[in-house]
């Protein structure tokens, strides 16, 4: 039942992902926080959403704005590690409070995490990012909704921040599921789940891509807004009540 629950809401998320840009990562997070402890759920998010966001910026790649990329990755490793320290030092029941809260603040109040700068943002300030990306992804699995700002200030149209924002998330994924990996996390344990959750994502990101533009933005968010949360909700109580 785990896998089925897991390959469906993949699918659903990636499909969303595709569209947005962000989003899919988020919700994909607070079923797994359903299902594991957070330093499970963490680096089995990061195996999935590395390959999400893989096919996310295959299918266009020819939209990707590398040198973004290449600037972002630069401090990525240092910071996931720097990120694990911290996440396995925390009770579960922080995790999750600090998971809910950040949900209920992407979800209500995303204007906080705007970027309110210039319309243009030196490639060089992407390390910074780069390096909150990494400890982000470590600490609470979700950083998209930090930096997509960014990314969108050094792209040129929503297909380009699409495909940027996936390029720059597969390294920062690739280095949270490493990073968790030196700290004993056993990945190999968790493969089928990984397995099932990277298929799903593929075919959402193929049926995402193929979407992108004709789906109405507004629909999309009501729909986000709702989901993001009940699930925030129910991990804020969960950590309260526990």
């Amino acid at each position: 039942m785990e896998l089925v629950i897991i390959g469906a809401v993949a699918v659903a998320t990636s499909i969303l992902s595709a569209l947005a840009g962000l989003g899919g990562g988020v919700i994909l997070l607070v079923v797994l926080l359903q299902l594991f402890a957070p330093t499970v759920a963490i680096p089995i998010h990061g195996g999935i959403q590395l390959v999400s966001n893989g096919s996310r910026a295959a299918f266009l790649r020819q939209d990707i704005n590398w040198r973004a990329v290449g600037w972002s990755s630069l401090l990525l490793f240092p910071a996931s590690m720097l990120g694990v320290a911290v996440a396995t030092s925390m009770p579960e029941r922080t995790t999750q409070l600090i998971i809910g809260v950040f949900v209920l603040v992407v979800a209500w109040r995303p204007g906080l995490l705007k970027w309110r700068g210039a319309d243009t943002l030196p490639d060089q300030a992407l390390v910074g990012i780069g390096a909150a990306s990494g400890f982000l992804n470590t600490t609470i699995s979700v950083s998209g909704p930090m930096t997509s700002p960014f990314f969108k200030a050094v792209t040129a149209s929503h297909a380009a921040y699409v495909a940027t924002a996936g390029a720059s998330q597969v390294l920062a994924h690739a280095s949270k599921v490493a990073a968790f990996s030196l700290d004993d996390f056993a990945i190999t344990d968790h493969l089928a789940i990984i397995a099932t959750g990277a298929i799903g994502v593929t075919v959402g990101s193929w049926i995402g891509t193929r979407l992108l533009g004709r789906v109405g933005e507004q629909h999309l968010d009501l729909l986000f807004k709702g989901v993001l949360t009940v699930m925030a909700i129910r991990l804020i109580s969960q950590s309260l009540l526990s």
